[in-house]
């Protein structure tokens, strides 16, 4: 497996990291997930972020960027976060295809990159993506790069991201579909003290949980969010959203969990599934 690595020297002592996650876009502008259009429900998101002097350092996409697997999908995603003029670091999620999303994801300031050195830290995206299926799962290769990358890096606070999660988020349905060999990774992570966070999406929902020296958290999306604590499938009238990581050179991050204040989603909840 040849895994592609950036180096990004951020000037300043701080680096602020933006992290969205599954917009589910498509072609069509009046396409809808769950009721919600979810072209308008990410301009919102990123409408919000200027509205509020968000400037981050760089972007993390964790997945599920097209619902309906077209190029113009991906291609609209470029056209909508192109204006910061950041870099955009994104992973294949389970409603992804990852040749397409490496084809349309990779010209700078977007990058498809699956390690990325600063000055003071390490971010690694791993793929829990699996062709066709819905669940996760983390190839024993990529459990082994994931290793040599923190053996080789004992120096510098590291930040890990997946799409799917490796620990129960506390709905049954979704934790049926999280990353397979999630504790695997967990375990693995454990051992390694500079790491500090692994944040993911799929879940549609803001969680918080700590597990040894690792904070392990899950932003919301930017279109429809999933009802927490459900025992099946279930959304919820909740905001679109995004979080905000304030990353020190000492290793101490500060997590900020936005919602956008003036866009109400039109959420169907009579649908009993995506």
């Amino acid at each position: 497996m040849s895994q592609e690595q950036t180096r990004l020297f951020v000037g300043r002592s701080n680096m602020k990291i933006l992290h969205l996650s599954d917009p589910h876009l498509f072609a069509d502008d009046s396409s809808t997930l769950l009721g919600v259009n979810t072209n308008e429900s990410l301009q919102a998101v990123l409408d919000d972020i200027r509205r509020r002097n968000i400037t981050p350092d760089l972007f993390v996409v964790t997945g599920d960027i097209s619902q309906d697997y077209t190029p113009e999908s991906y291609q609209k995603f470029v056209d909508y976060l192109a204006p910061f003029n950041k870099p955009v670091l994104s992973l294949a999620g389970n409603h992804d295809e990852r040749p397409k999303l490496k084809q349309y994801l990779s010209k700078s300031p977007f990058t498809t990159a699956e390690q990325m050195i600063t000055e003071h830290w390490q971010l690694l995206m791993l793929n829990s993506h699996v062709p066709g299926k819905v669940y996760g799962n983390l190839s024993e290769e990529e459990l082994s790069w994931l290793e040599s990358c923190l053996v080789d890096n004992r120096d510098l606070p590291t930040m890990v991201f997946t799409h799917h999660h490796p620990i129960p988020v506390g709905s049954h349905w979704l934790d049926q579909i999280g990353i397979e060999n999630g504790q695997q990774l967990v375990n693995l992570l454990s051992q390694h003290s500079q790491v500090k966070m692994c944040a993911f999406g799929h879940v549609h929902q803001s969680t918080d949980r700590h597990h040894k020296h690792i904070n392990y958290c899950s932003v919301p999306s930017t279109c429809v969010q999933f009802k927490k604590h459900s025992a099946d499938f279930s959304a919820s009238q909740e905001k679109p959203g995004y979080n905000l990581y304030d990353c020190a050179s000492d290793g101490q991050i500060t997590v900020n969990s936005f919602r956008v204040d003036n866009y109400l989603p039109s959420v169907n909840m009579a649908i009993s599934g995506y």
